[in-house]
């Protein structure tokens, strides 16, 4: 199997246990084995160390979005003149941009997706990514991945194993 890291936060419901579930056995079946710093190898004088030491053990990393916050209201640079009220904003956590940013300075190849209510900024926003950037309800996919979300991972985990299979071959 080969390794790829995974990024997301912590589950807090069901839905996102569930889809975590479904994305890492997908994952599985093309021959990909999803890794992550869990909370067992956290180290809080060196947070970045352990996930650097991990990726450098993966292929491939998978960024996955969802929410951790919700701001009922919130203001965009408060007070200035293009300051913008936000209403209902979900984010994710911070460390998916992060460890997104390390595997991207690693050179591993990336798979971005985004629960579609998550706001859209840093790897997780399109119009800045050089990524596509696959959006996904959570609360419709937590039982059964889409199609389209299967071909979407199947596409990404060929490339994969195609790079991996070509270098062991040129070496």
């Amino acid at each position: 199997m080969i390794n790829v890291f995974i990024s997301h936060p912590t589950p807090y419901n069901k839905f996102q246990s569930d889809f975590l579930i479904l994305v890492q056995e997908n994952l599985r079946k093309h021959g990909l084995n999803p890794v992550n710093l869990g909370k067992n190898n956290w180290n809080y004088k060196s947070p970045l160390k352990p996930i650097r030491e991990i990726m450098l053990t993966c292929k491939a990393a998978i960024i996955i979005g969802m929410e951790r916050h919700h701001s009922f209201i919130g203001y965009e640079k408060e007070f200035a003149k293009d300051s913008n009220e936000l209403i209902h904003k979900f984010t994710s956590t911070p460390w998916i941009q992060i460890e997104a940013g390390m595997a991207y300075q690693a050179g591993l190849p990336l798979l971005i997706l985004k629960e579609k209510k998550v706001f859209a900024e840093g790897i997780l926003d399109p119009q800045n990514s050089d990524y596509f950037v696959f959006e996904f309800d959570v609360n419709k996919l937590y039982k059964k991945l889409s199609p389209e979300l299967e071909e979407f991972i199947l596409s990404w985990a060929k490339d994969i194993n195609n790079s991996v299979h070509n270098t062991i071959i040129s070496e």
